[in-house]
């Protein structure tokens, strides 16, 4: 044998095994983005089906376009709020104050990406942030779990608000709704007080013999490693005048996305129609289709809405509720964070020149 021939044709095989891995990856990639965009078109079919386009164009031709206005400064002062809390989540494991304005770039950056491409947001999200302050990814990106932690717990407190607050024809024919509501408003709570300890807490967990004998090491090691990075992550909700902060910020930060639903009301002339705990059940229901990972939100927001608004109000009529549903859904998600993104893409872009 030829000794010097071998590591050519070792190098060739490591070679050929990376382009096999980075073309499956591709591969995953593209089917999810194709299955993402085939969700989104069912959930759209199903949402327009036996709809006249006509009745929601003349719905759209009425509206009143001054509460459209308040709806693009509520949504983009809870995207400047989400910027400032990050700040906050970021700041212990940078070791120094983080600047707002690249904050909001790459927030804003993030919502804008996610119109075409589901998910790719947070990677845009976190590639701005490291770029513009120098910040390694893997301490970043556990900040962003926690973040995405923190919206998950506000998303379940609404929830068990909403089943609380449902109409009372659902809660007497149904009356374990209550009950569900109250436990998962107690839930919330209690993970929202355990969460600074999350990676103490899933650290314990993983050295008891009934778990840690009964895992794949494989999985171990990732439960290991996701551990470290909520200690990372959790740094700044050990603060006791920190953590405060960011839990208030949340609330509000929610509280301006349930503004949105409910200033685009009078657009539509439905204020007199739809209270506001009835726009809070809307409003929750249709986060719910944010977790649901379609292009923009589009099809999962449009039909949630308005199967929601059939709930709280029989009395619109369903191409009223869609043609509310997608004007909402093209200010928030699509123009207001894509013009701004760009606008501050720009102005970044010529101040460095």
């Amino acid at each position: 044998m030829n000794l010097e021939e071998t590591p050519p044709s070792n190098a060739g095989e490591i070679a050929d095994a990376a382009d096999k891995s980075a073309d499956k990856s591709a591969s995953k990639n593209i089917l999810k983005h194709l299955a993402s965009f085939a969700i989104s078109g069912v959930l759209l079919y199903f949402a327009f089906n036996k709809v006249d386009p006509a009745e929601i164009w003349r719905y759209t031709q009425e509206m009143n376009p001054w509460p459209l206005a308040i709806v693009v400064v509520t949504a983009l002062a809870s995207h400047v709020l989400r910027a400032y809390r990050w700040t906050i989540l970021l700041k212990p494991f940078a070791g120094r104050q983080i600047n707002l304005v690249n904050s909001f770039y790459a927030v804003i950056l993030g919502y804008a990406i996610n119109v075409a491409i589901p998910r790719g947001g947070e990677v845009a999200r976190l590639l701005s942030i490291c770029k513009d302050e120098k910040l390694a990814w893997p301490g970043v990106l556990s900040t962003l779990l926690v973040d995405r932690m923190l919206d998950m717990a506000l998303l379940v407190f609404l929830l068990g608000t909403c089943l609380v607050f449902l109409p009372q024809s659902f809660l007497e024919t149904f009356p374990a709704l209550l009950k569900g509501g109250i436990g998962l408003l107690i839930a919330t709570i209690i993970g929202l007080l355990l969460l600074p300890y999350a990676g103490s807490i899933l650290r314990f967990l993983l050295k008891q013999n009934f778990i840690a004998g009964k895992l794949p090491k494989s999985v171990l090691d990732k439960l290991t490693e996701m551990a470290e990075q909520f200690d990372s992550g959790t740094r700044a909700l050990k603060d006791p005048v920190g953590y405060p902060l960011i839990a208030a910020l949340s609330f509000v930060i929610w509280g301006l996305y349930w503004c949105n639903f409910y200033f685009m009301l009078p657009a539509f002339h439905l204020e007199k129609i739809i209270g506001p705990v009835d726009t809070l059940i809307i409003f929750t229901i249709g986060s719910v289709g944010v977790l649901i990972p379609t292009p923009g939100n589009a099809g999962s927001f449009h039909y949630l809405v308005c199967q929601s608004m059939e709930l709280v109000a029989p009395q619109v009529s369903k191409a009223q509720a869609l043609a509310y549903a997608t004007i909402l859904h093209v200010l928030t998600f699509v123009l207001t964070n894509c013009i701004t993104a760009a606008l501050l893409f720009l102005f970044r872009k010529s101040s460095k020149k």
